[in-house]
C-alpha cells in the first residue's frame, strides 16, 4: 500500500501518520486488540481504492464514496457479514476522527449498501446483486439469457457455450434480433448445422438445446414442432485405450503435479475436470477412497485411492493447506462453492476441508461474480503436459487425459472386474454407456480368436 499518500494540508502528511494518529483513536472507541491490526488492513485498502479509483483527496470524500468502496470489496473478495461491517466501522472511524469528516454517516452508507432510492453508487449495484452480474456492453437479449443461466446456476462452460450459439443464431440471420423471430427461423438454422455445416450430431442437439432454453425460459416463445427438421448423423466411435505398457511409458514421461493427477485420471477413472475440482476433504487416506463430487451427472460416487499415491496425496493436501493459510493472512482464503452450499454454510468457504486438492498458482477473477479467488489448476496445463509426454514416449495414439480414464475401465474389465463395478467406478448411470469398453477388447460377450491365427501354419 502507498503509505505517502497526502490526505491534505492541516492533518498527517502521510498515510503512515494517518495510521499512527488512528491507534489512540482505536484505543478510546474500545477496538479490541486483535482487531486493531485489521482495521489498519481495511484503511490501507480503503486508501488504494480512494488512489486508484475515486482519486480525490481524503477532504472530498463522502458517504458514496465509503459505500462504492464497501462494494468494490464485496466484489472482488466476497467477505463475510462480519467482515464488511468491520471494514466500515473501520473506514467510518478513520474519516471522522482522524480525518476530520464528521458528516460522514455510517446509516446514510447502510442504506446506500441496501441499494436505497437515495443511493448514488456507480452502477447502481448493490451486494445482493454482484452475484448475477451480466455483460452490459452486450444487447438487452443477450443480459436477458446470460441472466436466466446464472440464476439457475448452469455450469459455466455450458453458459459460454449456449450464449455461443444463440450469437451465431443471430448472425445467421443477419443479426435479427432473436426475440422476433420463431420456429422457423430455427428450423433453417438447425438445418444449415446438418446440411452445409456437416455438423455432428452431438453438435447440432447443443444447438437445439441452446435455443430451446432461450425460446421456453427467457423469449417465452412456444417453438411448434421441428421433428421434421433435417438432422445431423450421430457416429459410434470407439476410446482410444493405451495398453499397460503404454501407460507406464507416457507417465514416467510427466513428473510434478501433471504426473500426480495423471496417475488419479487412470488410477481411480476420473474425468480431468473431477481430479482437479477434488476439495481436501474429498481424499480419505483413513478408508483408502475418494469422493468424487461436482460431476458430469451431478451424482456424488466413490472411487479407489490408489495406495502407491497416498503419501504424495498427503504431502499435496499439507501443501494446499499451507498455500491456504498464507492466502487468509493476505485477505484472501476464500474459495467457489456450489450455490446452495454457498448459501446454507456462507463461512465454509474459509474452511481447510474445502479448499481444493490442487490450486492454482495465482488468483483468478470469477467470471459471473467478480470476486477475486484461489481456484483450482487450469485444465490446459495437464492438458499440454500429457501431450508432450504422449509425443516424448512415441506413443503413435492420439492419446489424451481422457484415454487414461478409458484405460483404467478396459484394464479392469480385462482383468475380470464385473461389468456393475466399473459402471459405479465411472459414474455411469447406464451400463450400456460402460459396454462400450468391451467392444474396445473386442470381446463382446463372447471370447474367441481370428481365424487367421487359428489356422495359420508354421513354415
Amino acid at each position: 500500500m502507498n503509505r505517502d499518500t497526502v490526505p491534505e494540508s492541516g492533518r498527517p502528511e502521510t498515510l503512515g501518520e494517518a495510521i499512527k494518529l488512528f491507534q489512540p483513536v482505536m484505543i478510546k472507541r474500545r477496538v479490541p486488540l486483535k482487531s486493531r491490526k485489521y482495521f489498519v488492513r481495511w484503511i490501507e485498502r480503503f486508501d488504494a481504492f480512494r488512489t486508484s479509483t475515486v482519486r480525490r483527496s481524503f477532504r472530498t470524500l463522502n458517504d458514496d464514496d465509503v459505500a462504492a468502496f464497501l462494494i468494490d470489496q464485496h466484489r472482488r473478495f466476497a467477505p463475510p457479514e462480519w467482515q464488511q461491517k468491520q471494514a466500515q466501522q473501520a473506514v467510518v472511524l478513520f474519516l471522522r476522527n482522524v480525518i476530520g469528516l464528521t458528516e460522514i454517516d455510517t446509516r446514510r452508507i447502510s442504506g446506500r449498501l441496501r441499494g436505497g432510492e437515495s443511493s448514488t453508487v456507480d452502477d447502481g449495484q448493490t451486494m445482493k446483486e454482484v452475484a448475477v452480474l451480466v455483460d452490459q456492453s452486450r444487447p438487452e437479449w443477450y443480459q436477458q439469457v446470460q441472466r436466466a443461466l446464472r440464476t439457475q446456476h448452469y455450469a459455466l462452460a455450458t453458459e459460454q457455450a449456449y450464449l455461443d450459439w444463440l450469437e451465431r443464431y443471430v448472425v445467421f440471420h443477419g443479426e435479427a434480433d432473436p426475440r422476433e423471430l420463431g420456429t422457423n427461423e430455427v428450423r433453417e438454422f438447425l438445418e444449415h448445422l446438418a446440411v452445409e455445416r456437416n455438423v455432428a450430431a452431438s453438435t447440432q442437439n447443443q444447438a437445439f438445446s441452446a435455443l430451446l432454453f432461450a425460446y421456453s425460459n427467457v423469449f417465452e416463445v412456444e417453438l411448434s414442432d421441428l421433428s421434421g427438421t433435417s438432422r445431423a448423423r450421430g457416429d459410434k466411435r470407439l476410446p482410444v485405450v493405451l495398453t499397460l505398457d503404454e501407460v507406464d511409458c507416457l507417465l514416467e514421461e510427466l513428473n510434478g503435479l501433471p504426473k500426480l493427477v495423471a496417475q488419479l485420471l487412470y488410477g481411480s477413472g476420473l474425468r480431468l475436470l473431477e481430479a482437479l475440482r477434488l476439495r481436501v476433504k474429498d481424499v480419505d487416506l483413513g478408508y483408502g477412497q475418494i469422493v468424487v463430487r461436482d460431476t458430469k451427472g451431478n451424482v456424488d460416487r466413490v472411487t479407489y485411492l490408489p495406495g502407491l499415491l497416498a503419501e504424495a496425496l498427503r504431502e499435496q493436501v499439507a501443501i494446499a493447506l499451507a498455500l491456504h493459510e498464507q492466502d487468509i493472512t493476505e485477505g484472501y482464503g476464500r474459495v467457489w462453492l456450489p450455490f446452495a452450499l454457498a448459501e446454507k454454510y456462507p463461512n465454509a468457504e474459509l474452511e481447510p476441508g474445502w479448499q481444493y486438492l490442487f490450486p492454482a498458482a495465482k488468483f483468478s477473477v470469477d467470471p459471473r461474480s467478480k470476486v477475486v479467488r484461489r481456484h483450482h489448476l487450469g485444465e490446459s496445463t495437464i492438458q499440454k503436459a500429457v501431450k508432450r509426454a504422449v509425443v516424448a514416449a512415441k506413443i503413435c495414439k492420439p492419446a489424451t487425459c481422457h484415454s487414461l480414464r478409458h484405460s483404467f475401465a478396459t484394464h479392469l474389465i480385462e482383468s475380470g472386474t464385473d461389468i456393475r463395478t466399473v459402471q459405479e467406478l465411472l459414474g455411469h448411470k447406464d451400463v450400456s454407456t460402460t459396454m462400450i469398453y468391451t467392444h474396445v477388447l473386442n470381446r463382446p460377450g463372447v471370447s474367441g480368436c481370428s481365424p487367421l491365427d487359428r489356422h495359420h501354419k508354421p513354415r
